[in-house]
């Protein structure tokens, strides 16, 4: 039922020309890791492309980290190119990187740790919930990265400091972050979220302005306040 549920949405995915993600499901909690990598296999098969996720149970109770023969598994499965790995945890997913390196070069570990948005630094490949808040500095960020410009400690800095604010306890509250940011950057018209998900406080339009000031205080001379007015 867990493979058939997976390929259904697979199916409407690759038909919309997308690269379908399978997100962890609870139904698999408990299983070994030949359990899992043989549904995950049975889910992807003859598919274009698929991505797994892993995913910490502070961002979603369906959340799991896998064991790292599961891991293993998942490398092997041709059809899975890649994973966003969501633990924020910097050591896991350097682990992530030695079995990647050693076993499939050509895997992807997309990094999901807003509070170490230096993992690109460490071989990981890129896809945060953070730059959503800010995608141009993100953007300039990764130039600056690659021209070997030293004004990119101070922009990542100013951005990593975003991340600490946004994704602090309770994490999942980092949506609601994200729309207060947005709107006081006037590209959203509300800061409203679901009624469900969880809320920040009334101040916190003052703190993520301050980290606006320094996102753009950080940036490249020549394009800083472009975005934060």
């Amino acid at each position: 039922e867990v493979v058939a549920l997976y390929r259904k949405q697979i199916a409407a995915i690759v038909e919309h020309g997308g690269i379908p993600i399978l997100f962890p499901t609870s139904r698999l909690h408990g299983k070994t890791p030949a359990e899992k990598a043989a549904v995950y296999a049975a889910a992807s098969h003859g598919c274009p492309q698929v991505l797994a996720f892993e995913l910490g149970k502070m961002f979603a109770p369906n959340g799991e980290i896998f064991e790292e023969e599961t891991i293993r598994r998942l490398i092997d499965i041709p059809e899975i190119m890649g994973m966003k790995h969501s633990s924020l945890d910097q050591l896991t997913e350097l682990r992530r990187l030695e079995l990647r390196d050693a076993q499939r070069p050509d895997f992807r570990i997309y990094t999901g740790n807003d509070l170490g948005i230096d993992m690109i630094e460490y071989g990981s490949d890129y896809l945060l919930g953070l730059a959503t808040f800010a995608p141009e500095k993100f953007a300039e960020r990764d130039r600056l990265w690659a021209e070997g410009d030293q004004a990119y400690y101070a922009l990542s800095g100013a951005l990593q400091h975003l991340g600490n604010v946004a994704f602090r306890d309770p994490v999942p509250a980092y949506k609601h972050s994200a729309a207060v940011f947005l709107h006081l950057m006037g590209r959203m018209p509300t800061s409203l979220t679901h009624p469900k998900n969880a809320k920040r406080p009334e101040w916190e339009a003052e703190i993520l302005r301050d980290c606006a000031r320094r996102v753009r205080m950080s940036a490249n001379p020549q394009t800083s306040g472009a975005v934060y007015l």
